[in-house]
């Protein structure tokens, strides 16, 4: 390493004895760094001799004799004798008693502990020994833990970080007289708890249109009692009106499905027996055109006989023959032109090669190709029912038994829109088991809510579906069902669950495809949906869990 690595710059440096002159540079006046011996014998410092050997000053400024590149030559014993000098620490003023030879000065202010440093978190200069009270006391940028979250937070920001705190302490927004609320439970207290919050009344979804702060709920509740009695009842008769419709409504497609069943059955018979007929005629076919072509060779053979008895006989002899062969070729004659007729005919009675019909057809013919139509319309259907149940076997594979269906909703901006515009207000999980051999259920969500969550909040809610099981299962069902919306930023999932009441028909045995839906109207807000991690690339995650506690045999395993 050369002497200028070592000691860097020899300004303001402090020798601990007096230095000779011939260890100082003549240009700058400082201890020699890097030296440098010119043709003249004089010593100068690699940088003070450079710009003496450009081509416009090539004279040593000391006695003025003519100096070269390639007279110059390093000064290995001059840069030793240099090396040896005995100094002070740079950092002397701070009180560092460091002191030895230059050479070994560098290493010690890579360590000398009043040296400065640069601290990687603010930027400031500080003084080595200092470092690390400023990085756990003094840097703006160091890490605090939050007071009231937890969280580590860098200083400079914690004024911003408790405008956002989850669990810093606030007053009721509706200025009801709590005080430290969680900012996080604010909205539970305006919900549960905060008097001056405005809620709606309980019979909202059958009709009443009530909204007002909870200290005149009450009141209001006492007040319109028969209102709502007549309410109920009404709301009663339509739920019953409707739950009776839609029951014809599927006794009548169920009826309708088993016709075309059967009708299916029935196509699918006539189309095997229509193969077979097929398959006859062709048979047929093929034999009687191996008899056309034995009958033709027959009278060929024939015909050649008649030449040769023409050649060889003649007189009565020849005439008999002649006679006796006519006859026979006659006789052979019609029998070939019967069998040609009846192929002909058993042709007709089939498709013709380029698929069209002779206008000759029969009734028969007619018929047959109806029916052919027919089946072939109803084996498409057929195909198409195929496909559905494929589906239906491919979301069986994909379901779960242990009462926990973990349901991935994508696209759920356009869900979103098309529920708030009418056009599909809710959409339904996969179906899933509780137990092996259990309840069959499912979930179903309404983006834009439903009920007293219209508009307002995302609802949720359960179905109990027709299994094939229900006949082995206790009912009514009654196992506590939670709901849980991940927070895909892993900050705070949205949690709710309800238990079922046991005398409502939306958890009695189905009698049709599914019951009515029941759960959460008020899941979560649109508000706090939005604000959240619940929603990322346009895809949420929702956990449904039956508690399945008490559910013990070999149904639940």
């Amino acid at each position: 390493m050369c002497v200028a690595d070592r000691t860097e710059s020899a300004v303001n440096l402090k020798f601990v004895d007096p230095q000779d002159e011939r260890s100082a540079c003549p240009i700058c006046t400082n201890v020699f760094t890097e030296p440098w011996q010119t043709s003249c014998g004089h010593r100068f410092c690699k940088k003070c001799l450079d710009p003496l050997l450009r081509p416009t000053c090539l004279r040593c400024p000391i006695d003025g004799e003519k100096i070269t590149q390639d007279g110059s030559f390093r000064d290995r014993c001059c840069e030793r004798e240099v090396l040896d000098i005995k100094c002070f620490c740079r950092y002397q003023e701070r009180n560092c008693d460091w002191s030895g030879e230059l050479r070994h000065l560098k290493a010690h202010q890579d360590s000398c502990q009043y040296g400065d440093v640069q601290c990687r978190a603010c930027g400031e200069t500080i003084e080595r020994r200092n470092a690390e009270q400023h990085r756990t006391n003094d840097c703006v940028n160091r890490a605090l833990a939050c007071t009231y979250c937890g969280g580590e937070v860098r200083q400079s920001y914690m004024k911003d970080h408790l405008e956002v705190c989850f669990k810093f302490p606030t007053d009721c927004i509706l200025s009801c007289g709590k005080e430290a609320i969680p900012r996080d439970m604010m909205e539970q207290h305006v919900t549960t708890e905060c008097l001056k919050a405005e809620v709606l009344c309980p019979f909202t979804r059958h009709g009443c249109d009530f909204k007002g702060k909870k200290d005149i709920l009450d009141q209001h509740l006492k007040d319109s009692l028969k209102t709502h009695l007549d309410m109920m009842n009404q709301s009663a008769h339509e739920y019953h009106t409707k739950n009776g419709e839609l029951e014809e409504k599927v006794s009548c497609l169920e009826t309708e499905n088993n016709a075309l069943e059967q009708q299916l059955h029935n196509q699918n018979e006539e189309l095997v027996a229509a193969r077979i007929n097929i398959q006859t005629q062709q048979t047929k076919i093929s034999l009687i055109e191996n008899s056309i072509s034995e009958q033709r060779r027959d009278t060929e053979k024939l015909l050649r006989d008649l030449e040769a008895t023409r050649s060889e006989a003649h007189g009565d002899v020849v005439s008999s023959q002649m006679e006796e062969i006519l006859n026979t070729l006659r006789e052979h004659e019609v029998k070939v032109n019967s069998l040609q007729s009846e192929l002909a005919r058993l042709k007709v009675a089939n498709l013709t090669p380029n698929g069209q019909e002779p206008r000759s057809n029969s009734a028969l013919t007619h018929g047959c190709e109806r029916r052919l139509d027919r089946t072939e319309h109803q084996l498409a259907l057929h195909e198409i029912q195929l496909s559905e149940q494929d589906l239906q076997i491919q979301m069986l594979e994909a379901t779960s038994y242990n009462g926990t269906y973990i349901w991935k909703i994508d696209h759920y901006s356009r869900r979103f829109q098309e529920a708030a515009s009418g056009k599909t207000p809710s959409i339904y999980s996969p179906p899933f088991y509780v137990g092996r051999f259990g309840y069959k259920v499912c979930a179903r969500l309404y983006p834009n809510g439903d009920g007293i969550g219209k508009g307002t909040h995302m609802s949720m809610f359960f179905v109990i579906t027709r299994g094939e099981y229900d006949a082995l299962l206790p009912w009514p069902f009654i196992q506590k069902v939670h709901f849980r919306l991940i927070d895909q930023d892993r900050i705070r999932d949205a949690n709710d669950a309800f238990n079922p009441e046991p005398h409502s028909s939306s958890f009695k045995r189905p009698t049709s495809d599914m019951n009515i839906a029941s759960g959460c109207p008020t899941f979560i807000t649109q508000a706090g949906l939005r604000e959240g991690g619940y929603v990322r690339d346009d895809t949420m995650f929702v956990i449904v869990t039956v508690d399945m506690a008490n559910l013990h045999g070999e149904l639940w395993k």
